[in-house]
């Protein structure tokens, strides 16, 4: 009987090493995971002022301003104002295209992290639920250790435990 408990003291022992083991790697792995988030939201955040702040920017235009000199202009003069050739107005729409496009590019690009953020945010949710059960799990591996020690153990064994619990 006495092997038979020891055989269990010694299992139970075991599981418990195995268990603070998982549960330091999975904390490990959970700053880990915190830090990358938190790298790419930071990422997305300048994604998406880079985004605003090109939506927002000033596109070069030419001004129709009043003329200099204060006079108003006659239909003379307005006749010797250069008036954009048809290439330059192509000109224009294709710069205006590729700007817009360059803008939905990025947008989409925005959208796509975000969706990547979204599930590894999840994920990491996911895994953090694991991880706690599994740490209950150990502490109740932990509670039946320490009862099926009974109340005879000296009090020597549970202080050659403790700095092991207290470095986890």
């Amino acid at each position: 009987m006495k092997d038979q408990l020891e055989q269990r003291n010694k299992k139970l022992a075991e599981e418990s090493s195995y268990a603070k083991g998982l549960a330091s790697a999975a904390a490990v792995e959970l700053k880990a995971l915190s830090e990358e988030v938190t790298k790419l939201m930071n990422q997305n955040e300048r994604l998406s002022t880079e985004l605003a702040s090109l939506k927002n920017s000033p596109t070069p235009r030419k001004s129709v301003g009043p003329p200099r000199n204060g006079r108003r202009e006659t239909t003379q003069s307005k006749r010797h104002e250069q008036v954009p050739s048809p290439s330059d107005l192509k000109k224009d729409l294709a710069v205006s295209r590729e700007r817009e496009m360059a803008y939905e590019a990025a947008l989409l690009e925005k959208d796509q992290r975000e969706v990547l953020l979204q599930r590894k945010v999840e994920e990491s949710k996911q895994r953090e639920v694991y991880l706690e059960n599994e740490l209950a799990n150990m502490w109740v591996l932990v509670s039946k250790l320490k009862k099926s020690r009974g109340p005879d153990s000296d009090l020597s064994e549970t202080s050659r435990e403790s700095p092991r619990t207290e470095n986890w």
